[in-house]
């Protein structure tokens, strides 16, 4: 999911927004008072009255091109299993109803006026874009404020740098507890990552209130550097700085102008292992269908979901495919003889299309995805322009809250990379702003995903309801290399297997570890091998054996779980026994199911279930081993 970088060249005299966060999310409380006061300090200052907020200017220090360092959240000191205390403390962090609502409104809106005038593939992230719009909104006065504010949806910059640490916080919370958990279970090689970044870099000719960096530093996580922008080796270091934040995706070479005073940088980065990965043998080439009338073949991923969900609209198919961090790559289709661009022409139609509370069918679906791979880049100023944010970017712009030196904005950049293959999906943006000085029903029904023709997608962050990506692929084969060799994996013994139960809110994995396995791979060119013989499932000590919780959802019977492994296997066996068996080997019958292709397993409570999966031979010289696996679980 790399690409070739393009050098881009910008006039900058800006702020660049950027710091680090990664996956989780839920809802919160009140913070603890402690943690309110602290919160509050830095942004008692916003918005008070004209003349009381000119005599407080006056009293505060500024200095020209100080470096300030930005503390990231102290991790929390929980053990993996605390479960309450970790719902507890992402309930702190939760974000407001009103500010998600308001992060809606500008993806739909923003994300409509940059991909509507997009004749290619195009790739955005409306949570970037509006990270770095927040960041230079805290410092902005007046009308400029009030421009920014109203198209952000927060009434003032007090609740607007509150709500965006919380954010920050929560992504690095569940980042935590998610790794922290993979890692007491033995799943250290675990992939996922919602990473968010800010930055200001300034000039040392321009005096910045260090209340205004301080600000900076405790809502949005953003360290100061102080740069001479007349020196090359200045853009080099902000672009170190993006490759650094987005995992090596973006790696710009900014040129940046000479009489730059200010540019705040935000990155975010994102990576999700689909919950249910494809298989690579099923990876085949066919043909895309371009809008033009040309064709192109493509390798597409395939996959059918025997209790998928999807909605069919006015022209057009949307479904989803969820990522392991509690996410979804929804994609749109639209019907034959109908195009993209309809879906784009306004936020209404987008929000339309992309609406995800409400009509969804729970049946079959096929799945025929492209692997693709691309990035773009976006010039954002005429489009701010447009949504009504005009005013910061005129002589007479406000933002006297940064800097006691008039300052407008010159330019807003956006870069991004998206990449999509059998094992999840990879994006990376980051956005460069430039100041200068101023004067569900189930039934029967199929839904064919086959996306061999143009369509929509975008990924959305479901803890919080959050568009983190908005994009169209109207080419698969616009740029696309393989995915690095560094994903290739010998498995040496039989692999712990994740089930997930596809209800919960935070897609929490139960891990089993395999008993009995009979496991062959190919070492230095020869073949080697091991087995494993434990006892018969119902042989346990209940006592001494986890117990997966089966929830109660409003009386429901069993609970659908996804199946997920390092490697699939090629087929699952499942028996089920009930739990009143246990110790009564020698007498009890189980019932039996098998499973291929679709790993949805549905459970019940007070059951013993055995899982045998298989890994075929034929598969050795491919994959590099083979075998087969029993896991034992037993439901409460």
């Amino acid at each position: 999911m790399r690409k070739n970088r393009k050098q881009l060249t910008a006039c900058l005299l800006a702020a660049a927004m950027t710091s680090s966060v990664i996956t989780g999310c839920q809802q919160p409380e009140a913070l603890p008072a402690q943690k309110q006061e602290a919160e509050e300090s830095s942004v008692a200052k916003l918005h008070m009255p004209e003349k009381e907020e000119e005599e407080s200017m006056e009293k505060q220090n500024y200095s020209k091109g100080k470096t300030w360092e930005a503390k990231e959240p102290e991790k929390a000191e929980l053990s993996p299993e605390d479960y309450e205390g970790w719902n507890q403390l992402l309930a702190e962090n939760e974000i407001s109803e009103a500010f998600a609502e308001g992060l809606d409104r500008f993806a739909y809106e923003s994300g409509s006026a940059v991909l509507k005038e997009v004749s290619d593939n195009g790739n955005y992230s409306p949570l970037s874009l509006y990270y770095t719009l927040a960041l230079a909104g805290c410092g902005a006065r007046g009308k400029t404020a009030d421009q920014i504010l109203e198209k952000l949806g927060v009434k003032d910059q007090k609740e607007l740098a509150k709500q965006c640490r919380r954010l920050y916080q929560s992504y690095g919370y569940g980042s935590q507890r998610d790794q922290e958990r993979m890692a007491h279970y033995g799943m250290e090689d675990y992939q996922s990552a919602i990473q968010l970044g800010n930055s200001l870099w300034i000039s040392d000719q321009l005096n910045v209130y260090e209340e205004y960096q301080k600000l900076a530093a405790e809502n949005f996580f953003a360290s100061s550097y102080g740069v001479d922008f007349g020196k090359p080796d200045t853009g080099k270091r902000m672009g170190e700085w993006i490759a650094q934040k987005t995992n090596g995706i973006l790696a710009p070479q900014l040129d940046i102008d000479p009489s730059t005073l200010l540019v705040i940088l935000n990155t975010l980065y994102f990576y999700g292992g689909w919950a249910e990965p494809f298989s690579e043998e099923m990876t085949q080439e066919d043909v895309f269908y371009l809008e033009n009338g040309g064709q192109d073949t493509v390798p597409y991923l395939n996959r059918t979901q025997r209790e998928g969900a999807f909605k069919k609209g006015e022209g057009f198919t949307l479904s989803y495919l969820a990522t392991n961090n509690g996410c979804r790559m929804m994609f749109l289709l639209p019907d034959e003889g109908r195009t993209v661009g309809e879906f784009l022409e306004s936020p209404e139609r987008l929000k339309e299309a992309l609406e995800v509370e409400e009509d969804w069918v729970s049946g079959k679906v096929i799945w025929k995805v492209p692997k693709f791979d691309f990035g773009s880049s976006y010039p954002l100023q005429d489009i701010l322009k447009a949504m009504g944010m005009e005013r910061m970017f005129d002589g007479q712009a406000e933002f006297g809250g940064i800097s006691p030196e008039p300052l407008m904005v010159s330019d807003v950049i956006q870069e991004t990379h998206i990449g999509v293959d059998e094992n999840g999906v990879e994006g990376a943006a980051y956005t460069m702003m430039a100041m200068a000085r101023g004067a569900m029903i189930e039934n029967e029904e199929i839904a064919e995903m086959i996306l061999n023709r143009p369509f929509l997608f975008a990924i959305r962050d479901d803890y919080h309801g959050i568009w983190l990506f908005l994009g169209v692929c109207r080419n698969p084969e616009g740029e696309s290399e393989e995915r690095s060799a560094q994903q290739d994996l010998l498995l040496t013994s039989a692999p712990p297997m994740g089930l997930k139960d596809v209800l919960s809110s935070n897609m929490q994995q139960f891990i089993v570890q395999s008993g009995n396995y009979s496991w062959n791979w190919l070492e230095n060119g020869k073949r080697a091998g091991i087995e494993a013989c434990g006892s018969h499932p119902l042989g346990l000590d209940r006592e001494k054996t986890d117990i997966l919780k089966i929830p109660d959802y409003n009386g429901i019977k069993e609970v659908d779980y996804i199946l997920s492994c390092t490697r699939m296997p090629k087929s699952v066996t499942v028996r089920e026994w009930d739990i009143s068996q246990l110790g009564k080997a020698e007498t009890a019958e189980p019932s039996v199911k098998e499973y291929t292709g679709s790993w949805v397993i549905p459970l019940k409570p007070d059951k013993v279930y055995e899982l045998i999966a298989r890994w075929p031979e034929e598969e050795l010289a491919k994959q590099g081993f083979f075998g087969e696996a029993s896991y034992v679980v037993v439901t409460d």
